[in-house]
Formats: structure tokens, C-alpha cells, sequence
């Protein structure tokens, strides 16, 4: 067991004694007394005066090598010291006064991460996630109801597995409506800012842990928020949460600009959400077309998905809107206004509030097929790797 050194710069007295215990009593660490040798770890107490200075003063020690990494404590619990501590690359924040069990299970998790330049390509993890791009042929259609509610049923469904939710609606996306998030500190404009510096430490800092045990990605508050680079970000973004989850749900809204295209591109699933109406059923035609002559998604990768359908759907029934497009509906999703208003108005799933409803069940079915599609291309791949030894 590689054994981690840990330093204090505590002035908080409890504190410094809930550190010692934590560090003392957690197999591979050792507290490094000395101020001038250099540490794996150091645990560093922001006070309430001159921050600025005192994180210039994290950045030099940092930077000079007398720390690998750092963990900071603090009385002082804003957004602004939070988003400043993620920027210096902090890996964990406590709040005062310390929480033993936090301390130690975050030693744990620093633990299990090999220090830098011990990773060879055998160390690599084996996780391929698979990435669900929901996409709606007009607005209003019920994208993000399904985008949330699919996410959630994914890790309802597969116990155990990792779901991330990410908001691609840059100016008006709701998932923290959906999902009753007061707030949330980061959004994409977080992660298009500091493109250079993403990975896996820095994208688990940014992503909001719901209750659920959804790993959610919001989109930016402010319409006037700009974004460089978007293709970049999005396909940086997405190859490495493919190595973090086993599933990525993206709630793409309605349009189809470029980083739609590129989210197309890395997509295993593209989901389609229409109403049996005229208009949806063209765009969806057109869409279709679209990914023709683009070259993606290949058709066996497109789910097209009839939401709120009802006998009386206009007129039109699934039998007529899988002539219009020449393809099979794959799932409709009944019309149930009431449990759907009354879970977006509490922010809440309808696997929390009304498990047992048709809608829920009908989504709940789209979840475990992608998981048997998962489970069968996992197969695949072993059995394709343990063919090359025959």
C-alpha cells in the first residue's frame, strides 16, 4: 500500500483534532510535521480575511510541489469561495465544524486515486458508458419529462450502475425545475470555461449530486452567457464521462445545431420524442432525412417515441404516423397530465411520486431494454476479447 503524507495548516484547534484522528486512523496516511518537506496532502483553513491572497498563497504551494493536493476547511460557505476553491483544482471543501465520517470517507476516495505517473494503460478502467441523446421534433413535446424520467429510471432500474443527466438546453433548459435543484453552483458555462483543465476530479466537482443519486449537469442561467469552442467542449465532455458513467442521458431540446450534430456523432442512442400530430411527424420526417445525409445516426441507433398518445391523438394513429415515416414507433407514452404537471410542479420524478402509473411504466420499460441492449454488447465485447486467445 503506497502510504500518503498529509500536513496540516489549521488554525481551528477542534478542527486540527478531528484531522489528526481521521489521518491517524485511516490505513496509508501519515501525518508530515515538518513545514519545509513536501506532502501528498495538505489540509489548508481558509480564514475570513484575504481570501484572494490566501488562495494566491494555495496556488504557489501547489505549483512549487509542496503539495500534490489539497483539501480545504472553512467557516465561510459562499458560491463565490466554492467556485474559487474548485478553480485552484481543490478535491475536497469542509465546512466548519469538521464531520469526522466526511474527513475520512474523502481520505478513502483520495486514496483509491494512484498518485501521478502511476497509471499505466492496463490501470485504465474497463467502463464504456452508454450515451442517450432525447431530442424533441418541436418544442413542447415533452423532451426533458422524458430526458429526467428516463435518467431516473436508468438507475432505478440498474442498481448500482452510475446515471449523469446533462441539460444541452443553453438557454432555457429546466431539468433543475424538473428535479426541484435550488441553484446549482455550476453549470456549463463552468465547464467551457476551464475546458483545459476537465477531468474526471474536476467534472465530479462541477456535476450537482441529487438526491436521487442522479449525477446532473445544468445549462447556463444567463442568456448572455458565450461559449467557445462548443464542439470541443461537448465531445471532450462526453468521451470522458463514457469512462466515469454507465449511463448519460442528454436532454437535447429541439434544435439541431453543431453541437447537437457532434453530441449525434458519440450518441449509442438517439431518442425522438413526437406528438401524433401533423407537424411533429413531418419534422421527425425531416429529421430522419437529415441524418441521411449527414451519414448519423445510423437508423438502427434512432428510437422514435409517441408521447401523450390516446386514441384521440388528432386523428392520427401510430399505425398512420409509422406509414408517414416508414419506421416503427418504438414506445408510446401515455397521455397522463396529471401525475406528469404534479411531479414537474413538486420537482420530482414520477418514479418518486407515482411509481406504480402507466407513464411510469412505460418509461420504466424503455430504461430496462437499454439496459438488456448494454448488457448484450458487454457480452459481445468479452466474448469478442477472449476469442482472439482461441
Amino acid at each position: 500500500m503506497v502510504v500518503r503524507t498529509v500536513r496540516f495548516k489549521i488554525e481551528d484547534e477542534m478542527a486540527r483534532v478531528v484531522l489528526e484522528e481521521c489521518v491517524s486512523t485511516t490505513p496509508g496516511f501519515m501525518i508530515e510535521g515538518k513545514d519545509k518537506v513536501p506532502c501528498d496532502l495538505l489540509v489548508f483553513e481558509l480564514t475570513n480575511e484575504n481570501a484572494e491572497e490566501q488562495f494566491d498563497n494555495i496556488g504557489n504551494i501547489l505549483s512549487s510541489g509542496a503539495a500534490g493536493h489539497i483539501f480545504l476547511v472553512s467557516s465561510v460557505v459562499d458560491p463565490t469561495i466554492l467556485i474559487q476553491a474548485l478553480k485552484i483544482g481543490a478535491k475536497e471543501f469542509f465546512p466548519l465544524p469538521l464531520k469526522g465520517d466526511e474527513v475520512k470517507a474523502a481520505l478513502l476516495k483520495f486514496q483509491a486515486v494512484r498518485p501521478s505517473g502511476d497509471k499505466t494503460a492496463k490501470d485504465e478502467p474497463g467502463k464504456k458508458g452508454t450515451i442517450i441523446h432525447v431530442l424533441g421534433s418541436k418544442g413542447g413535446v415533452g423532451t426533458t419529462t422524458m430526458a429526467v424520467n428516463l435518467a431516473e429510471n436508468l438507475r432505478a432500474s440498474d442498481p448500482g450502475k452510475m446515471v449523469a443527466l446533462i441539460d444541452m438546453n443553453l438557454l432555457f433548459g429546466d431539468i433543475p425545475i424538473f428535479l426541484g435543484m435550488e441553484s446549482p453552483l455550476f453549470d456549463w458555462a463552468e465547464i467551457a470555461r476551464n475546458i483545459s483543465r476537465l477531468d474526471s476530479s474536476y467534472l465530479m466537482g462541477t456535476l450537482h449530486k441529487h438526491r436521487s443519486g442522479l449525477y446532473v449537469l445544468p445549462s447556463p442561467t444567463s442568456i448572455f452567457e458565450t461559449f467557445s469552442g462548443g464542439q470541443e467542449v461537448i465531445v471532450k465532455l462526453l468521451e470522458l464521462m463514457k469512462t466515469m458513467f454507465d449511463y448519460v442521458v442528454i436532454d437535447g431540446g429541439q434544435r439541431l445545431g453543431e453541437m447537437s450534430k457532434a453530441i449525434m456523432k458519440l450518441a449509442d442512442r438517439v431518442l425522438v420524442v413526437t406528438l401524433l400530430n401533423l407537424p411533429c411527424l413531418i419534422n421527425v420526417k425531416r429529421l430522419r432525412e437529415t441524418f441521411l445525409k449527414l451519414g448519423y445516426p445510423s437508423d438502427d441507433r434512432v428510437f422514435i417515441i409517441a408521447n401523450r398518445a390516446h386514441k384521440k391523438s388528432g386523428g392520427i394513429s401510430i399505425e398512420d404516423a409509422e406509414r408517414t415515416l416508414k419506421k416503427k414507433i418504438a414506445w408510446s407514452v401515455t397521455n397522463d397530465f396529471q401525475n406528469t404537471m404534479n411531479a414537474i410542479n413538486m420537482g420530482r420524478t414520477l418514479n418518486d411520486i407515482s411509481a406504480g402509473s402507466e407513464i411510469n411504466k412505460q418509461i420504466m420499460d424503455m430504461a430496462v431494454f437499454f439496459r438488456g441492449r448494454r448488457v448484450q454488447e458487454e457480452r459481445k465485447t468479452k466474448k469478442g476479447f477472449f476469442d482472439s486467445f482461441t
